[in-house]
């Protein structure tokens, strides 16, 4: 399930810069740049921000799912999806098409979580 959730984490690796840019700086897709694996909470505040900053996009929810997951904290991880399922439904067609394909590939994993905790 895991690899399921973590698709598109493609800055990995890369150390995150210690200079903070304010909210009005940080773009929809901060969440991921610049990710420090080992430095998870500190991702998880600045896409926090970038969550605050950008309300009505679904990408920032979509990349601090990843970050949830990451952490172990999958049940935030879906609530994240869900809200940002309910975002792009209501854009239409304005959404990029890699952030619907993980949405709706994160749901699936989510909806399949909670259908085997249904079985145990």
């Amino acid at each position: 399930m895991a690899g399921l959730l973590i698709a598109g984490l493609g800055s990995a690796g890369r150390s995150e810069s210690s200079a903070r840019p304010d909210q009005s700086e940080l773009n929809s897709q901060a969440c991921l740049e610049e990710l420090d694996l080992s430095q998870l909470d500190q991702a998880l505040q600045r896409c926090n921000a970038v969550v605050q900053a950008h309300r009505t996009d679904p990408a920032p929810l979509t990349d601090r799912s990843l970050l949830y997951i990451l952490l172990g904290r999958i049940d935030q991880a879906c609530r994240d999806v869900d809200r940002a399922m309910t975002l792009m439904n209501s854009k239409g067609s304005a959404v990029d098409p890699m952030v619907r394909h993980e949405l709706k590939v994160r749901q699936a994993s989510c909806r399949q979580r909670v259908s085997n905790a249904g079985k145990g």
